[in-house]
């Protein structure tokens, strides 16, 4: 997608100029690499829209050695044929999210973390996707939940206001509940 469409879609352009400066510790965007929609989350987590052949030697120089994907239609599997990047997929409904599918993805972050650098992805890198980061900044990093909802709509990442599930979830999302489970998770098995 390009710049201007993805400014459309995100609501900012003109009147972003005049916004305020991004917060410090919100997610580092990564513009100048090429991958759609792609920010540093952390040192050893990424995100970003689903990744394409022409992304995998710029994902590889960032040292990712896992990609977690939330898409419930689709895999990666001939994007990363034969670049040694080991692939999780945790399927996620933007429509249908729920606790035991965040767990999910969020086990399977944590063990992929154990291997090296992580990205996660759905289509666009921003509603699915946007969830989990938001989940993992309150469950495991131990944001509050206002700050992980300021990051997920005013991060730039795209949220399409249609999906109005997604507030919704976000705001019954119990932190301190989905650290325990995640806490007493066993590991979930890479699956292509």
């Amino acid at each position: 997608m390009s710049a201007r469409k993805h400014k459309r879609r995100n609501g900012s352009g003109a009147a972003a100029a005049h916004a305020a400066p991004r917060p410090g510790h919100w997610a580092d965007p990564l513009d100048t690499l090429g991958v759609e929609n792609l920010h540093r989350i952390t040192p050893t987590l990424y995100r970003s829209a689903q990744p394409r052949i022409a992304n995998v030697a710029a994902l590889k120089a960032l040292g990712i050695r896992t990609i977690v994907s939330l898409r419930s239609f689709n895999d990666d599997r001939k994007v990363f044929a034969g670049s040694g990047v080991r692939l999780v997929r945790v399927p996620i409904n933007t429509w249908s999210i729920d606790d035991a599918k965040v767990l999910r993805a969020l086990v399977a972050i944590r063990e992929a973390e154990k291997q090296g650098p992580v990205l996660i992805h759905c289509m666009h890198g921003a509603d699915r996707t946007g969830v989990v980061a938001a989940a993992y900044r309150m469950a495991v990093q131990g944001w509050d939940k206002e700050s992980a909802r300021q990051e997920m709509f005013r991060g730039g990442y795209g949220y399409h206001t249609l999906w109005r599930n997604i507030p919704r979830y976000i705001e019954r999302f119990d932190a301190g509940k989905m650290g325990h489970a995640l806490a007493h998770a066993p590991a979930i098995p890479a699956v292509s």
